[in-house]
């Protein structure tokens, strides 16, 4: 009987140890399920936050550098159309400034032109009375020596004849 009931303690006692141990298993693997599932979530979670904040980070790096991008690209078109509008307002004041003096300089030659022939015709018309002048007084002076002549020619053929 002793040994029966040894065996039989043995029996139970390897059917107790197995339940025990499939129930600590179970309970076990639940356990290790569970927290797995925890840890995945967490680390879901914890993934999902750390991407997030990544993502966000780098959006708002790339909006910054696109917006400075942006606005370099604006700034330079800005100042490229200025320095042509400037350009060009500087070329046709230039031509306008030349045009002006241009005029004037011809507007000045005709001016000198008209002075000019001015002069030149009052150089005739004094050149002429001075010829007209001269002349005269050459014939007055001709006149004068054909007078003087005659008279002195008179004076000695005169004495002659005015003792008469």
């Amino acid at each position: 009987a002793q040994t029966l009931r040894s065996e039989l303690a043995s029996e139970i006692r390897s059917e107790l140890e197995h339940e025990i141990r499939e129930t600590m298993e179970n309970e076990m693997q639940s356990r290790l399920e569970h927290h797995r599932q925890t840890m995945t979530e967490r680390y879901d979670a914890e993934l999902e936050k750390n991407v997030r904040e990544r993502l966000g980070k780098e959006k708002r790096e790339w909006e910054r550098e696109h917006r400075q991008s942006q606005e370099e690209r604006f700034q330079r078109t800005v100042e490229e159309g200025a320095n042509r509008a400037v350009e060009e307002a500087v070329t046709e004041a230039v031509e306008k400034e030349r045009e002006r003096a241009r005029l004037e300089m011809m507007r000045v030659r005709e001016g000198i032109k008209k002075v000019l022939e001015r002069e030149r015709k009052l150089m005739r018309e004094q050149v002429k009375q001075a010829t007209v002048q001269v002349r005269e007084w050459v014939a007055k002076q001709r006149e004068v020596q054909q007078q003087q002549q005659l008279l002195s020619g008179g004076q000695h053929g005169g004495s002659g004849d005015s003792s008469n």
